[in-house]
């Protein structure tokens, strides 16, 4: 136990150490990617502060692609702003949204810090909208989703006025001068347009405004109303503003809420809407198709004058409710440059490293604006990613690989170790040759197992042939002696018969010599074939010149030999295949029966050769022919003069082994005999 525990833990220590340059490898992996990850942002963080400055420079001077003017009040512009979106499809009013392509994110907001007018101060019934506006094709669109706890709709048969129902207003300037409109509807669906008065209450004309559009929906929180109107209208100030008129007592028909875009203190004034720069739009068309990047262009009030990609496509960082945004822009337009980084999600829930920065415009030494450049660095930490993952997966399937390959070697040779070890008992006698372990492997230890299962069978034959070489022995040199001893005593009591005497003696001794020359040729059967000399042989001439010389040698035996008519060429030694066809010559001889003969056939098929000898005789039993090519098999009848030891086919045996052949022995399938089929490889 001492040295399997030694063993073991020798064993180990490779592991180990393997184990640990795995984990040296992987950890100065981890770290080298970890420096060039903040080399990579910091060498991109100084590059994007540059682009950021290129783009900044290219548009100094340029006043005319932004909304600038010493006159107007920077926070009545700032806050009075309506961004308007190009709508890349057309719309269709039908009171949703869907067709618009804009996310709810670019909402404009109003509720109760916006009330115009308010019956009731505290809100019983709180009142709120949402609002979205877009322009295509030389005309104004606009969305308007009203929180409301009660829909009333207009009742034109029992009331003229217009602001007895619920009711969207606008305020535009058409040519220069500012009119109102109000859209109300009797039912859901389509929503008629009238040009009021001041007051709210009557049509100018009593006739509807057939060029204002618009569908109303309602829906759980309220109802929404989208609207169309020409462009031309809001004038080239560019100005609208939008309300939304709540009642809700439909005896009375009282406006109690009015809520619009513009406070209280600016009622007044009209909204200025924020057209794109197309001009802007133009120079940052080809930054488009960088991946992940983000431009964004304001002016001095913080209104947003482009936005590549498009700002309804996702959060622009021109959003003013975005705080790193919002210190962005107060520090590129107090006049300084400024470059951050943060983590942010992106769209699919990773977390990922933002580089933003910002830049001033100038005109001359004013400012008149910003450009604000946003990275998702993203694509290189993601490749960074990809390839540390691919760096761990390749480790720990190496470490799995090589743990399971040596778990895998270790069992296989703990196996094979310990059937090996069972072939022998505790009293030293071999008691198995044949090893299961490993034996299919096409590897070392497939090899090493066949090997042994070869060793073991050589062993066993050995063993075999020296245990039962004793009884063998006994019988059959038991019989040369006894003649000897019967000759002796008759040389005793008639000596008149010494010649005959001495004639039996002699052959008994030459019968005493024989067995002693075929144990010495089986002993060192093996030995003699590891020395043959092996050349191409044509075994059909061989066949026909050997039954020609046995037919000499037996003129009593009857030989039925059919040849080839061509070459049959085989590789191995002549006269060691002599040898071969002797054994078993001589086998059936000895069990040939009375008249019988002895057929020989030669066959060649499929690359292989086939030598048949068959004999007629008694049959050999299962038994005997499972042991036939272990050692001696003597026969119980042997004649005196010719003594059999049964080792013919063992020598047979091991000169076909060494000619890479097979030798198989069956009864014949009529009874009548016995057939030793030869194969061999041709040549």
């Amino acid at each position: 136990m001492k040295a399997s525990s030694f063993r073991l833990r020798i064993g180990r220590g490779p592991l180990v150490i393997i184990g640990l340059f795995l984990i040296m490898i992987f950890t100065l992996g981890y770290r080298y990617f970890q420096e060039m990850k903040e080399l990579h942002l910091q060498v991109q963080t100084e590059a994007q502060l540059l682009s950021t400055q290129a783009i900044a420079k290219v548009l100094h001077e340029r006043s005319d692609l932004f909304f600038y003017s010493s006159e107007l009040d920077s926070e009545w512009i700032e806050k009075s702003s309506l961004n308007v979106f190009h709508l890349r499809a057309p719309i269709t009013l039908n009171g949703d949204k869907d067709d618009w392509g804009i996310t709810d994110d670019f909402f404009h907001r109003y509720s109760q810090d916006s009330a115009l007018y308010a019956e009731d101060s505290r809100f019983s019934q709180p009142l709120a909208f949402n609002l979205l506006l877009g322009e295509r094709a030389k005309s104004l669109y606009g969305f308007v989703a009203v929180e409301d706890s009660k829909l009333l709709f207009r009742d034109p048969l029992k009331y003229r006025r217009l602001d007895n129902s619920d009711h969207i207003r606008l305020i535009l300037k058409k040519n220069g001068l500012p009119q109102r409109y109000v859209l109300v509807a009797a039912q859901p669906g389509e929503m008629t347009a009238f040009e009021v008065h001041e007051d709210w209450r009557h049509a100018v004309t009593g006739e509807p405004e057939y060029q204002i559009k618009a569908f109303l929906k309602p829906t759980k929180k309220g109802y929404q109303v989208e609207f169309q109107l020409p462009y031309d209208w809001v004038g080239f100030e560019h100005r609208l503003v939008v309300m939304a008129a709540d009642v809700n007592d439909s005896y009375f028909r009282q406006v109690e809420t009015v809520i619009g875009t513009l406070p209280t203190q600016w009622s007044g004034e009209l909204n200025q809407l924020i057209i794109l720069s197309y001009p802007l739009q133009k120079i940052l068309a080809g930054l488009e198709r960088l991946e992940s990047t983000r431009i964004c262009v304001v002016d001095r009030y913080r209104r947003v004058r482009t936005v590549t990609p498009s700002m309804t496509q996702t959060v622009n960082l021109c959003d003013k409710n975005n705080e790193k945004s919002k210190r962005l822009i107060d520090s590129a337009l107090a006049g300084a440059s400024q470059v951050v980084t943060y983590q942010r999600k992106n769209e699919q829930g990773i977390m990922s490293t933002v580089i933003a920065s910002a830049e001033p415009v100038f005109l001359k030494e004013e400012i008149i604006g910003a450009v604000l450049l946003e990275k998702d660095s993203q694509d290189i930490l993601t490749h960074q990613r990809k390839t540390l993952d691919r760096l761990a997966y390749v480790i720990i399937a190496v470490v799995m690989g090589i743990f399971l390959f040596i778990v895998r070697l270790s069992f296989r040779i703990l196996r094979l170790s310990s059937e090996l070890n069972s072939v022998i008992n505790s009293e030293g006698r071999l008691v198995k040759t044949d090893i299961q372990s490993e034996k299919e492997a096409r590897d070392d230890l497939g090899d090493l197992s066949r090997g042994a299962t070869e060793l073991l069978g050589r062993l066993g034959r050995y063993t075999h042939f020296l245990e039962t070489i004793p009884r063998t022995l006994r019988h059959e040199i038991l019989n040369p002696v006894n003649a000897i001893s019967l000759g002796l005593q008759q040389l005793e009591t008639s000596p008149e018969k010494v010649t005959e005497i001495v004639k039996k003696t002699k052959r008994s001794i030459l019968q005493l010599e024989l067995i002693v020359s075929r144990l010495t040729e089986a002993a060192h059967i093996e030995e003699a074939l590891a020395t043959d000399v092996i050349a191409t042989i044509d075994l059909a001439y061989l066949l026909g010149d050997y039954v020609e010389n046995i037919r000499e040698l037996h003129p009593a035996v009857q030989f039925n030999y059919s040849d080839s008519s061509r070459e049959v060429l085989i590789q191995g030694n002549d006269l060691r295949f002599v040898q071969l066809l002797d054994k078993i010559k001589d086998n059936a001889i000895n069990h040939l029966s009375p008249n019988g003969s002895i057929d020989i056939v030669l066959g060649c098929e499929a690359g292989w050769v086939s030598v048949t000898i068959s004999n007629d005789g008694p049959l050999v039993s299962d038994s005997v022919l499972k042991a036939l090519f272990t050692g001696i098999i003597p026969r119980q009848n042997a004649a005196v003069n010719s003594p059999h030891l049964g080792i013919g086919l063992y020598i047979a045996y091991h000169i076909i082994q060494s000619h890479r052949g097979h030798i198989n022995v069956t009864n014949r399938l009529d009874g009548s005999g016995v057939s030793v089929v030869l194969t061999l490889p041709a040549a």
